[in-house]
């Protein structure tokens, strides 16, 4: 009995660990900050709860006594912390919150709500260990016992780990999963207390199921209606539609922002993918051009497929041709239900599922005419590993001369005068790219989508305007002009970029948003 209740907390620790952070993305995202807090203060509990345990072990008379309320009361705690995260988020988070404004929020609010309701049940279930042993010490001596105990609380912890990725999240559910470990605890907390009226108390929790989960209206825009819930191991993921039919997928938090985009009976997306039209036009000039051969890209990052239409409309009377490689399977899965693509657009790309971008790109030809980078690790944090100048270096090698390499950034610095991250991604680029650069803001918007292309230099602004398609969105057009642009490196040259071996990426850009908030 002891080794099962060791391998209970061990598992039930664990789980809280990974899935407690998985029941915070709806209101205050996943970013490196919430990920390193969450973490910390787990460990920190785990740390006090076996001082506290040994001490209560040592002074116990009745060790099976003490680590059966440990069970109880640490199965309560995570109970009450599963039924009251909700209210507390939604106390804590202002109305009308945007994603400019929210970053330090976040990390203050997940802070004080991993407090509150993950620390203590953790708490409580490593002080078991200690009481374990002593238990255990009786029949198989301190020595063996420490051993068992530790080797049944690593190998519950273990099955935490992989049952939270591989049957939790995409079988069960998060919240239905940490409820049942909840139940689990009270359970194995009245058999080890050996009284059966105690079992009653473990059906509370199962109350908390027959409540909708109030995370699916979490930091929901205005006029929005929910029409899908899922999670993955990856992210939280949301669709909302709204009154004139326009839908959006949204990851974690949601807030004011999308993952992608669809407006039916509209050929654009709107936002900052209509940006990504300008790639073709890039890609194109100035270079000898067969109208017969489609265009080559790859769109790293997929999402729902956004970015397709625009770089179709961009080509005019030329077909594409692209690849589309996203990681997360259930992000197609709800893209394909709830945001589908046009015929032409399907008809064009070659989609890529649970594949990572850049140990993808490795085998993508070395002629691409475009290479579209639009993948964020959570709601505004840019995979580390796809903005180092060694990533760079590879995309380039797979461009034909002339090509381009389109990236979609999200930032709230100044980046003509403030040495943020987005200037260290352009010296990044610049290493193989040199001053073949040029930025364009997108009207009231967080976003700037930088080109940087192989060898040629961009046309100038003046000449653009002559190369355009027609029908382009008029925010196209506004994002083109002197004002919206910068080009080149400029002052650059000084700036270290992100490399594979130093990259504080997440950090730099967390603080940034971080200055943002009010």
């Amino acid at each position: 009995m002891t080794l099962l209740v060791a391998g209970l907390a061990g598992f039930a620790m664990l789980t809280i660990e990974i899935l407690g952070v998985h029941l915070l993305a709806p209101y205050f995202g996943t970013s490196a900050l919430v990920w390193s807090q969450q973490i910390g203060l787990i460990l920190a509990a785990i740390a006090v709860g076996g001082w506290v345990g040994g001490r209560l072990a040592q002074r116990s008379a009745d060790a099976r006594r003490s680590a059966a309320w440990c069970l109880l009361v640490g199965g309560g705690l995570m109970a009450l912390g599963v039924g009251l995260l909700a209210p507390f988020a939604n106390w804590i988070l202002p109305a009308g919150l945007t994603l400019d404004s929210a970053a330090a929020i976040f990390v203050r609010g997940s802070f004080t709500a991993a407090t509150l309701f993950f620390v203590p049940p953790v708490l409580f279930l490593s002080m078991l260990s200690p009481l374990l042993v002593q238990i255990r010490a009786q029949e198989r001596g301190p020595g063996r016992a420490a051993g068992e105990i530790s080797a049944a609380g690593t190998l519950g912890s273990l099955l935490g780990v992989l049952g939270s990725a591989f049957v939790a999240i995409p079988w069960v559910g998060v919240r239905a999963t940490l409820i049942l470990t909840t139940l689990a605890l009270l359970v194995g907390g009245a058999l080890l207390l050996k009284r059966r009226a105690t079992l009653a108390v473990a059906l509370l929790p199962l109350l908390l199921l027959w409540n909708a989960d109030p995370s699916r209206t979490a930091n929901l825009p205005e006029g929005a209606t929910v029409l899908a819930v899922e999670d993955s191991a990856y992210q939280h993921l949301r669709v909302i539609g709204f009154a004139d039919g326009e839908r959006w997928l949204q990851m974690n938090e949601g807030l004011d922002s999308f993952q992608s985009l669809y407006r039916p009976n509209n050929l654009w997306p709107g936002g900052y993918y209509d940006l990504f039209s300008l790639a073709p036009v890039y890609a194109q000039f100035g270079t000898q051009v067969d109208a017969n051969i489609p265009l080559q890209a790859w769109i790293l990052g997929f999402g729902a497929g956004s970015a397709v239409a625009p770089l179709q409309l961009g080509l005019a009377e030329r077909e594409l041709a692209a690849v589309g490689v996203e990681i997360d399977p259930l992000v197609m899965q709800l893209g394909q239900e709830w945001l589908p693509l046009s015929a032409s657009a399907a008809a064009a790309v070659q989609i890529v599922v649970g594949a990572d971008a850049r140990s993808l790109l490795r085998s993508a030809p070395l002629d691409l005419e475009v290479i579209l980078l639009d993948a964020y690790a959570r709601q505004f944090e840019i995979p580390p590993h796809l903005a180092t100048a060694e990533f760079f270096a590879e995309a380039y090698t797979h461009l034909r001369p002339g090509g381009v390499l389109v990236i979609n950034l999200g930032t709230t610095s100044a980046v003509q005068s403030d040495v943020g991250f987005v200037a260290r991604i352009r010296a990044g680029l610049a290493a193989s790219f040199g001053d073949a650069q040029r930025m364009h803001q997108v009207p009231r918007s967080r976003n700037w989508v930088l080109f940087a292309r192989k060898e040629l230099a961009f046309p100038a602004l003046t000449e653009l305007v002559t190369l355009l398609p027609q029908g382009l969105p008029i925010e196209v057009g506004a994002a083109c002009l002197p004002g919206q642009t910068v080009e080149g490196v400029g002052e650059l040259a000084k700036v270290v970029p992100f490399t594979d071996d130093r990259n504080p990426l997440q950090l730099q850009q967390t603080l940034e948003w971080w200055r943002e908030a009010p």
